[in-house]
């Protein structure tokens, strides 16, 4: 795996400068460069000592001859465009509307036996991820598998890069959708991994903190696949956590997400083996309780208490569902004479188990208040000394003032969130490792 940091400004100038600034490791910059094909290319190369891919998306073929000469290392040809230097080339092919002829065509640039191939597709279900990935699998090599690897800078530049193009294959799955396949890739030996210096706050893109977070510098084999399952779940965290617990055990396993319309999307894999464990979020949680009510999976008492399922794991022989939001926030909670949950869903019922666990008496005050739950419109009047809001991140609420509150949802200002969401993971990865029983 390759990380490579995608630099797309809009001027030279401010491309150069954040060439100068990405302080964190890295393998190597594509410049995108459509925006000013002018650009002093020896000013490039003469900014970063990592090897530089030169890319006109979306605009005519870069002067290969020219880059070349000016020492770029890769130049990004678009399919079906004619290929000068191969050995020199990354082979693209970029479909923004969906997964079309993806075999045929990377079948076709792979035959041009170019330096590398990259194949980038824009997946909208989880049946399409798969089918990317199946590009993978068909040439499948062991991530252990012995690869030349760049020569110093001193050397000559036509070396640096030559390899055995079925070691040099890149998939990628664009946008959110396309999250599962683009995560997925590197664990099973896809080449590179174009990432961004800073959020761009683009759907599917991947900062290069993120990715190292992810894959640390060598990602392993991954025989097993967990996800998380939302709807979005781009902002996940989830791979960050996970993946890192994986590594520290040593277990050939990946975690990445699964970010689709619907729970169905993925449960047909799932009850497949892969993903063989998914932790899930919003809005499925009561879709995933009854999935596994349905398939007369091992449900927890955590579980059927809030009749709400955030962790499925398949073990072959039998399916165990259960609730580790719970576990969380039994973690979380203070010492309270007297508790406020905001919201009535999942998390919701999970907050209000874990308080009547720990012996806190509890009101629950939701948008549509229903039998047993106050109006949300009551929750400023509240008279008590702990709040836990399991509404979305984006709703704006009133309030009361108590001596705690805990928000479910992480994002800036709300560290209890971040919190939580280590928590339940805990519990989480401990009924994930059972796939690894007896292996």
């Amino acid at each position: 795996m390759k990380l490579f940091v995608t630099i797309y400004e809009e001027s030279a100038a401010a491309a150069l400068d954040a060439i100068h600034n990405i302080d964190a490791d890295h393998d190597g910059i594509e410049l995108r460069a459509e925006k000013f094909p002018d650009i002093d290319l020896k000013a490039v190369r003469a900014a970063t000592s990592k090897p530089i891919i030169l890319t006109h998306r979306g605009s005519r073929v870069p002067d290969v001859r020219a880059a070349l000469d000016a020492g770029i290392d890769l130049v990004d040809v678009e399919w079906p465009n004619d290929v000068i230097a191969p050995e020199r080339t990354v082979y693209s092919h970029h479909d923004y509307e969906g997964v079309r002829d993806v075999e045929s065509i990377m079948s076709v640039m792979l035959a041009k036996n170019c330096a590398h191939t990259k194949l980038a597709a824009t997946p909208k279900n989880f049946a399409e991820n798969e089918r990317l990935l199946s590009g993978l699998r068909q040439r499948e090599l062991p991530l252990s598998t012995p690869r030349r690897e760049p020569r110093p800078l001193a050397q000559p530049r036509e070396e640096r890069w030559l390899a055995p193009p079925q070691s040099r294959l890149t998939i990628i799955g664009m946008g959110e959708r396309g999250l599962y396949s683009r995560i997925l890739a590197p664990f099973r030996g896809s080449e590179l991994v174009f990432v961004s210096a800073r959020d761009l706050a683009a759907p599917g893109i991947l900062t290069l903190d993120r990715a190292l977070e992810i894959y640390s510098r060598n990602p392993q084999r991954a025989e097993k696949i967990f996800a998380i399952a939302g709807n979005p779940a781009g902002h996940s965290l989830s791979p960050v956590i996970h993946n890192k617990l994986f590594r520290e055990k040593g277990v050939p396993a990946a975690y990445t997400i699964a970010s689709f319309e619907t729970l169905d999307e993925i449960a047909e894999g799932f009850l497949r083996g892969e993903p063989c464990g998914l932790s899930v979020t919003a809005p499925f949680k009561n879709d995933a309780f009854a999935f596994a009510q349905r398939v007369q999976a091992d449900i927890g008492r955590n579980a059927q208490r809030a009749r709400a399922v955030n962790t499925l794991v398949n073990l072959g022989n039998r399916i165990i569902a259960d609730n580790t939001d719970v576990d969380g926030f039994a973690a979380l909670l203070p010492k309270a004479r007297k508790a406020a949950v905001v919201g009535a869903g999942g998390t919701g019922r999970a907050a209000k188990v874990a308080l009547e666990d720990a012996g806190i008496p509890v009101t629950v005050f939701n948008r549509t208040a229903s039998k047993g739950d106050a109006p949300l419109d009551a929750l400023p009047s509240f008279d008590g000394d702990l709040v836990i809001n399991t509404l979305p991140g984006g709703v704006a609420i009133e309030l009361p003032r108590c001596e705690h509150v805990i928000e479910a949802a992480y994002g800036p200002g709300k560290s209890s969130g971040l919190a939580l969401l280590h928590a339940q993971a805990k519990r989480q990865h401990q009924l994930f490792m059972q796939v690894f029983d007896g292996l």
